[in-house]
């Protein structure tokens, strides 16, 4: 490249951890393996801080908002209504991509942005010749939900004419995200799997809180946001069951919220065995070091709990989306975990004769179904391609100047 190429990823951030950190993972691969890209994130979380900083990594808060049980938005701000916050995101999202020319942009998971807020930033990008890519889980939501959902947010007649390319984050043979949703040939011809997303650094593999003991039971809800329900139900079987072999450590997540978090703690001092960390922003070491996970399924978890081979039992929620139900119960099928039901778990005696099956490797993962867990170095090999391609394009278009 004769000049450093730079790529913007976009995410709205709405519910936890899952699209920062996906974000996050995809730019730290690109610019370890391209030493002149500069990586923007544009993320609605507010949590950017609390991530290791790299010198080529740059983010741009928006505007935050909160996606309620009902699957509606609201301000974080106070002083702001939905439609005030949504436009106040909408101008710094297109001010910045006109003022920072970008060679690649990619959307996570929402092609026109939270309520179409991308819609103006992606025209002008489009008309610059900047290479569109949306970026899709590997699991979105029920298809006749989903499909209902992009018809009234008109993405059935834009995305056609906006996106070079589609990025599925998992694998073909595990679940198509886009069936039944009467996309047309021409969109579809566009997708391709890159695998899951996992990739460890080393400087995230030392143990992160002092005093965590080993062999543990890791208990995590992501951002915790919705993870209550899951640290108390833990927290029932333990204390139903007081001879479950096992320690348990309880990652509760950075939106667990101050009066749970008080709660959770208060509870979990009186059980011998079971520790609470509030929040880690790079739980790899813990995961790589626990003797089994029980988790709800979200992406990430699920992409380094079963790329590290832990036995897992996985309660997932069912609202607002059952992206997690879904994958928790295709992942089952595979032989890569067991699944229990909220309903289910909120029993101790069948949470922990669950808990005590999952300790003793009952639900190991299976040895059948191989895991491809090389989602970011394909994106690295497929964003090397567009940067080649575009470096040739700009040296052609210079010599017939």
């Amino acid at each position: 490249m004769s000049k450093p190429a730079h790529l913007i990823l976009y995410s709205h951030d709405t519910y936890g951890l899952g699209h920062i950190r996906r974000n996050r993972k995809i730019a730290r691969a690109l610019v370890d393996a391209f030493p002149a890209l500069q990586a923007t994130i544009i993320t609605g979380s507010g949590l950017s801080g609390e991530y290791a900083s790299h010198p080529r990594i740059r983010f741009v808060e928006i505007e935050q908002v909160e996606k309620q049980p009902n699957g509606e938005y609201r301000a974080a701000s106070p002083d702001l209504d939905i439609n005030q916050a949504i436009e106040a995101r909408r101008s710094v999202i297109s001010n910045y991509v006109r003022e920072h020319p970008a060679d690649i942009f990619i959307a996570d998971k929402e092609p026109l942005g939270l309520h179409g807020e991308l819609t103006d930033a992606l025209g002008h990008l489009k008309a610059r010749g900047t290479t569109l890519i949306l970026g899709l889980r590997d699991v979105l939501d029920e298809a006749e939900k989903l499909k209902k959902e992009w018809k009234n947010k008109g993405i059935y007649g834009s995305i056609e004419g906006l996106y070079d390319q589609i990025w599925i984050y998992g694998s073909e043979d595990f679940y198509n995200p886009l069936a039944h949703l009467d996309l047309p040939q021409s969109v579809l011809s566009r997708c391709s799997y890159t695998g899951y997303l996992y990739q460890p650094h080393p400087e995230f593999e030392q143990v992160p809180v002092p005093g965590v003991p080993t062999d543990y039971l890791l208990v995590t809800a992501g951002g915790g946001g919705d993870g209550d329900f899951l640290m108390n139900a833990v927290l029932s079987s333990y204390e139903h069951d007081t001879t479950i072999p096992c320690p348990a450590v309880l990652l509760l997540g950075p939106y667990s919220g101050a009066q749970h978090e008080k709660q959770i703690r208060s509870r979990a001092e009186m059980i011998k065995g079971v520790q609470v960390i509030g929040f880690n922003a790079e739980p790899e070491a813990l995961i790589r070091q626990s003797k089994a996970v029980i988790g709800m399924c979200g992406y990430n978890t699920f992409c380094e709990v079963i790329a590290r081979e832990k036995p897992v039992l996985f309660v997932p929620r069912q609202t607002p989306r059952m992206e997690q139900l879904i994958r928790a119960e295709r992942a089952r099928e595979l032989g890569l975990c067991a699944v229990l039901k909220a309903e289910d778990a909120a029993n101790p005696v069948a949470f922990a004769s669950a808990i005590r099956e999952l300790i003793a490797g009952a639900d190991a993962q299976g040895q059948d179904y191989r895991f491809d867990s090389s989602g970011l170095q394909r994106i690295c090999q497929k964003v090397g391609s567009i940067l080649e391609a575009r470096s040739s394009a700009s040296f052609e278009v210079e010599n017939v100047g």
